[in-house]
């Protein structure tokens, strides 16, 4: 069973079971998360997280009916074999990676533009 590098953050204004369909579809894509490691069941990871299992059943049933997992009564839940990332699912992560950024600047009282202009600059 692979130990998901979870931290829940309630400060990000993004619901918890978002965060638990985000951090395993970044597991995935980047190979943390091997296609035949078997993903933590709902109550493991609820207890790691001191949250209600409820809340990882519908990050774990979202995944699962997007094909990012499969769940094998009896057996576990895994990565689904089939499942690629496809240019829809980058652009969804690169949109949460950009409103993450956003929404940290705004917390230290730096605007959107000068995000962007940031970016501009300092890319390679």
């Amino acid at each position: 069973m692979v130990p998901l590098a979870l931290h829940i953050d309630y400060d990000r204004g993004v619901p918890v079971y978002r965060q638990i369909y985000e951090a395993v579809t970044a597991a995935l894509a980047s190979g943390v998360l091997a296609r035949d490691e078997q993903l933590p069941t709902i109550h493991e990871l609820a207890n790691k997280l001191a949250i209600n299992p409820n809340t990882v059943a519908r990050a774990y049933r979202e995944l699962d009916r997007d094909g990012y997992i499969v769940s094998q009564r009896g057996v576990g839940t895994f990565p689904s074999a089939e499942r690629v990332a496809t240019a829809a699912d980058k652009q969804r992560a690169l949109r949460a990676i950009f409103d993450r950024a956003i929404a940290e600047a705004a917390s230290h009282g730096i605007s959107a533009v000068e995000v962007v202009r940031f970016f501009h600059k300092v890319r390679p």
